[in-house]
Parts: C-alpha cells; sequence; structure tokens
C-alpha cells in the first residue's frame, strides 16, 4: 500500500542553541523516545493543526543524515527542515539575515593530484514547494514580529562539508570562491540531511541565520551574541514555513469517515484471556488505518518496559505496584496486580493498536454505570494513549470503546442489572493523533454517548 506523509514537519539542529530557540515556538513538546535511543520531541505548530518533531544532530554532514534517515522512518513527514547558524561568505550579507538554501553543494568531494584540486561536487536543489512556501513566508512580516534585529531574508546556495571556516585567506576560502562563488553561506550539516532526504523522497529545505562572516572574527561576533539571533531569527522563520505548509497543503490524514470494517482488538484478545478482571472495566482503543504504527515482530518484546514506565509517569500506575506483563501471539500487555476494584493496564499490538482499561466505579454489589465518571475515565484514557512515546505513531486512528463483563452491571439499582456479555462501540471518524490531544475531551464525549447508549439498548 501507498504510505501518504501526515501532518508533520521534522526540523533538525546541530547546536543546542539552535534547538532551544526552535522549541521555544513550539507547543506543548514531549519526548519521542525511538528504539535505537534518539529523544525527539514532538510539539504542535502554533496556530495549526499539524505537528512538529525536534532532535539535535550534532555537528557534521554524517549524523546529520543518520538522524535525517531515522527521522523520516519514524514519523513520516510532510518535510525536513534544517535550521540553524552559517558563516556569510557573501559581503553583503548582515549579520542576523536569513539565507534559505536554493541549491546546497557538498563541496568536499574532488580529485587531487599534482596539478592541484578539482571540484567534483553534489548538489541538491531546494524542494520547488517549500521554496515557494518560503519565499511567500518571506514577503510579510508576521514571522519576525517581535525579533530585532532581523534583516532581509536571501535565497541563494549554500556550501555544506566539515569544516568551520573562520577566514578568507586560506585554500580552502580560495577554492569556495573559484568553485563555488554563488554559495552565500558555509556550513556542516545541510549536504547530509538533502543526501537522506533524496533517498527517502522527502521533501527538504535549510534554513540558516548568519552569526559570523567566515572573516576572522567569529570570537569577536560570537563573543557579541550573534549566534543566539541567528538561531532565533532562523529558527522563527523555519516555523513560519512549518505553519504556512501546514495550514495549506492537502491534508491527507485529516478527519474523516471510516468506510468499511475496521479490526479492532479487544482487551480479551489482547491479554488471551476471557476473564480479564473482576469487575467491569471500559477499554479504549486507538485503531490505525494506515501502517504508520506497525512494529517488527522483535520490538514487541520491548513494549512492555514502555508501558510501564509510560503508566507510572502519568498515575495509571503506582511507583510501588508490581506489575504483571507478557508478550501474548501479536500483543504485548501490563497491568496492575488484581484487586477487588479489578486491574489497569496498557497494550500495544503489532499492527500499532493502542489499549487502555479501567474498572467502572462500584459498590458491594457490583459496578455501576455512572456516565461522569465513565467519560472522565476514557478521557483520561485516550489522553494517555495519544501521548505514548518511544513507539511508532500512528497517523490517523479510529477510536472504539467497551464494557465487558457488561453483565451485571448496573445505571440505578432501581433499573436492575445487565445481562450482556459485553457492549462494544466505534467512532465514525478516524482522527489525527495531535488532533485527538487537541479535542480528547470531545471524543469522550462521543465515546461516552455511544456506550450510554449501547448500555440503554443491550440492558
Amino acid at each position: 500500500m501507498t504510505i501518504e506523509p501526515t501532518d508533520t514537519v521534522v526540523v533538525l539542529t546541530a547546536l543546542e542553541s539552535e534547538y532551544a530557540a526552535v522549541r521555544d515556538l513550539v507547543e506543548a513538546p514531549a519526548v519521542h523516545r525511538h528504539a535505537a535511543g534518539t529523544r525527539f520531541e514532538v510539539g504542535r505548530v502554533p496556530g495549526g493543526g499539524g505537528r512538529v518533531v525536534l532532535a539535535v544532530a550534532g555537528a557534521g554532514n554524517a549524523p546529520a543524515a543518520v538522524l535525517a534517515e531515522r527521522a523520516i522512518a519514524e514519523f513520516r513527514p510532510r518535510a525536513v527542515l534544517f535550521t540553524g547558524i552559517a558563516g556569510a561568505l557573501h559581503d553583503d550579507l548582515e549579520l542576523g539575515s536569513v539565507v534559505v538554501a536554493t541549491k546546497i553543494y557538498g563541496y568536499h568531494s574532488g580529485f587531487e593530484d599534482h596539478a592541484g584540486f578539482r571540484a567534483r561536487p553534489q548538489a541538491w536543489d531546494a524542494d520547488h514547494e517549500l521554496e515557494q512556501i518560503a519565499r511567500h513566508v518571506s514577503r510579510g512580516s508576521s514571522w519576525h514580529r517581535g525579533l530585532s534585529p532581523v534583516s532581509a531574508v536571501r535565497f541563494r546556495p549554500i556550501a555544506a562539508g566539515e569544516v568551520v571556516l573562520n577566514s578568507r585567506e586560506t585554500p580552502l576560502a580560495d577554492q569556495l570562491r573559484r568553485n563555488y562563488e554563488d554559495a552565500a553561506a558555509i556550513e556542516q550539516e545541510s549536504a547530509g540531511t538533502a543526501k537522506a532526504a533524496q533517498l527517502n523522497r522527502a521533501p527538504f529545505l535549510a534554513v540558516r541565520g548568519i552569526s559570523d562572516k567566515a572573516d576572522g572574527l567569529k570570537y569577536e561576533t560570537d563573543g557579541a551574541g550573534w549566534q543566539p539571533v541567528a538561531a532565533r531569527n532562523a529558527a522563527a522563520f523555519s516555523m513560519a514555513v512549518a505553519a504556512e505548509l501546514l495550514g495549506t497543503a492537502p491534508r491527507a490524514v485529516a478527519a474523516r469517515r471510516v468506510s468499511g470494517p475496521v479490526n479492532v482488538s479487544w482487551r480479551a484478545d489482547l491479554t488471551g484471556t476471557r476473564s480479564a478482571v473482576e469487575r467491569c472495566a471500559v477499554e479504549v482503543h486507538l485503531v490505525p488505518l494506515d501502517d504508520y504504527g506497525r512494529l517488527a515482530a522483535p520490538r514487541l518484546d520491548q513494549v512492555p518496559g514502555v508501558l510501564s514506565d509510560h503508566g507510572r509517569a502519568r498515575g495509571l500506575f503506582t511507583g510501588t505496584e508490581r506489575l504483571t506483563s507478557d508478550v501474548v501471539g501479536e500483543a504485548a500487555w501490563v497491568r496492575s496486580p488484581p484487586s477487588p476494584d479489578g486491574h489497569r493496564g496498557l497494550a500495544v499490538h503489532r499492527t500499532g493498536q493502542r489499549s487502555a482499561w479501567l474498572p467502572l466505579p462500584g459498590d458491594a454489589r457490583g459496578p455501576v454505570l455512572d456516565r461522569d465518571e465513565l467519560h472522565a475515565r476514557i478521557e483520561r484514557s485516550l489522553r494517555w494513549l495519544a501521548e505514548l512515546a518511544g513507539l511508532p505513531t500512528p497517523a490517523a486512528v479510529v477510536l472504539a470503546a467497551g464494557l465487558e463483563p457488561a453483565a451485571g452491571l448496573a445505571e440505578s439499582r432501581a433499573g436492575g442489572f445487565c445481562t450482556a456479555a459485553h457492549l462494544r462501540v466505534l467512532s465514525e471518524e478516524a482522527v489525527p493523533l495531535p488532533v485527538l490531544l487537541d479535542r480528547a475531551g470531545e471524543a469522550a464525549e462521543d465515546l461516552t454517548a455511544r456506550l450510554h447508549h449501547a448500555f440503554r439498548r443491550a440492558c
């Protein structure tokens, strides 16, 4: 099947100061742990429905390429941006100005013999749509509101190698003038990122703020505070491009009606038992409609640890509970110890389905269906599942909820008890996870109403 890109933009930086400049512009960033140890942060684009993924790649084209490849595989972004500082090669670039790379030169490639060095560069053009969006953003003033000083945005080629250049008199400076005279700035990461983006068919754009002029005065300009100014300006422009892209591009995973059957693995299927709890529990599931969240079989063994940490951090489990966990067939789960009130649990299916369950309140005669309590449990579960980090992230999900075992459940003692074995409902729309986080209360109200209606009809 063809997997469409998500409403996500990946933004990579080389330095912590560059990362901080971007992070300050992201709403509600939360850690997303990659299986190989990389810690991304995922947040919302201000004023938009999309999300932005951040990571520090470190200096150099090689680590930038690796992190770009990893981020593209993990998040299937609509675009990849690299933002940060650079040294100017053109005298007309002012400190603090922003350069958008129309072309990126990998200038270190070449052939050298007794006659000298002859360049054999690699070069990557900017993605056309991203460049067009960047030009549109540059014509307005909203992106730099509140920033000072800010100079003009320039659209020119950039040279990316492995050297921090701080002189106009070195052999490298001479090589750049002879072979890449149209390159306006020099940095160390965009060539590697551009190559990774090309191999993965991901649109890419490099945005750089000028922090020095590569003229021997780098230490003076750094000491005068131009690095954070340049990083801040580049970050602001990059986020404006991301917001414009996600705000105007067709939304491949926007909320949409669900057509056809949705395969849900219910709690009893996940845990491998039909008598899962002592008391009726509400179970909530996020069921993917795509392959983004799919786990390779070996990764299931890592899931119980991820679920345990997440459940304790979110308050689903206490820090002292001895949790039970297992990998059963195609799913991994973790749950609290059994008690007279039932138990709480989390599960992940290899398809990417995420599941949570909580016991309903009750008294000595059994569980009671209180609509407000039901809504609160469903909303908490939706948030827990949508915030789950450290695993592949589905792009669009259908919401499902159930009550099991429903037999013996009562809304009021005067009204008698339910005789159905279980009650199960699904939402009618698929939604992206960022939208679900923004509207968890509304989604919980819809599932609560559907479950309450199913209870009234069946019981």
